[in-house]
This record gives structure tokens, sequence and C-alpha cells, in this order.
């Protein structure tokens, strides 16, 4: 197992998670590694709630092809704004977002991976060397426990 995914499986089921470098490098390589299975795969997956607070339901993890520049959609995982006004908007990368949210993100990969592997087989892609890699994923974090 790679150590950035040994690190997001240990946090993810730590019952105090810290917020430091390694985690924020451990959420960058997640990012680039899922922006390369989203870019392959082309499934739309709306993912669980990373809102604070009583504004819990106000963000939620997406992977999809996100407007990121005038005229630019890149594909990959974001946090979004859910308010209905929004339109998905992507507000974050996974290791820009702010120390709380971070803890937040970290404890809802398990299951944005499974129900993301999911949405994957459910859309026909299953057997791509891209819904490998992400089964490979869910099964190193433990998400596969998750579903």
């Amino acid at each position: 197992m790679e150590p950035f995914l040994k690190i997001l499986r240990e946090r993810a089921c730590a019952e105090t998670i810290p917020v430091d470098a390694a985690l924020t490098d451990a959420l960058a390589r997640l990012s680039r590694l899922l922006a390369q299975l989203a870019a392959d795969l082309q499934v739309e997956y709306l993912g669980p709630p990373v809102g604070l607070g009583d504004g819990r339901d106000a963000f939620r993890l997406a992977v999809r092809a996100h407007q990121e520049a005038p005229g630019v959609r890149t594909w990959g995982v974001r946090v979004c704004s859910a308010q209905p006004h929004a339109g998905l908007r992507a507000d974050w990368d996974l290791p820009v977002v702010s120390r709380l949210r971070k803890v937040v993100v970290v404890r809802a990969l398990p299951a944005f991976l499974a129900g993301y592997e999911a949405a994957v087989a459910g859309a026909g892609r299953s057997g791509t060397r891209s819904s490998e890699r992400l089964a490979s994923l869910v099964r190193e974090l433990g998400a596969d426990r998750a579903a």
C-alpha cells in the first residue's frame, strides 16, 4: 500500500484525526489520482455531505467535469456547494479545505469511494483499468466495509 493511502486509511478510522502536512499531502495525492481515474471513467457521482455543523448538507463531495475556469472543465473530485442555486459549483480541491472540513472529508472517504465505485459499476464502466484501480483504492482504504 502506498504511504499516502496508509495515512488516509489510518486517519479515517481514528477517533481523533491529526490535521497536518502529511494529511494535506495524502489528500493532494488522492485528489490527483481520482482526477486521472475520473477523466478516464467519466461517470458523475454525488457523494456524501461534508458541510460543517448545521450546514452539514450545504457541501458535498462530487466527481464530475467541474468548471475550473471560463471554458475549462476538468474531471475530478471537489467539495461542491450543494445549494440548489449553486449547481454543484466546485468550491475546493481536497487538500485546500479548512482544517475542520479536512476531518469531515477524511471521515467521508470510505463511503465516498464505495459509492463512486458503485456508480461506476452502475454506468457499465466496470472491467476497465481505471475501474480496477478504483476498486483497489476501495479495498486499500477499507471502504469496501463502509458500503
